[in-house]
């Protein structure tokens, strides 16, 4: 079995598959980050567009999104630090690199501290601020 793209060093079909498909609901901010990390390698905008916090939902394009997802080779994710966003928390905030290569194959590093909100016993992805690129 193929190991999820999410660094996880779980299967696929027993980590963020699940939560693509439906089959289960990220319970943490750790897992909703890991598993829109997995969106965008697998290019599932609708996961995407839907784990997004209603509030933030109209500042994303999906044609933007798709294309970000298709111009990059997505290496690995790398969480740097979590800040509540547990199964009892209602809001969490996850720090993370991802590690690309750009559509050029230039090695990229996409830093950013993700803001996440938990609403009816579902985590949605609010805003994020990005720390640093290096290019």
């Amino acid at each position: 079995m193929k190991n999820c793209y999410c660094s996880s060093d779980r299967p696929f079909a027993d980590c963020c598959q699940l939560f693509l498909e439906g089959k289960a609901k990220p319970s943490t901010a750790e897992a909703l980050m890991r598993s829109r990390y997995s969106a965008y390698v697998t290019v599932d905008v609708a996961y995407l567009l839907k784990t997004t916090h209603p509030s933030t939902r109209k500042l994303h394009n999906a044609e933007t999104i798709e294309n970000w997802a298709k111009s990059n080779s997505w290496q690995r994710l790398e969480i740097i630090s979590i800040v509540d966003g547990g199964e009892k928390d209602k809001q969490g905030i996850v720090e993370f690199k991802v590690f690309y290569l750009d559509s050029e194959s230039k090695p990229q590093i996409h830093h950013e501290r993700s803001n996440f909100a938990k609403e009816l016993g579902k985590w949605f992805f609010v805003d994020g601020k990005i720390i640093e690129i290096i290019i």
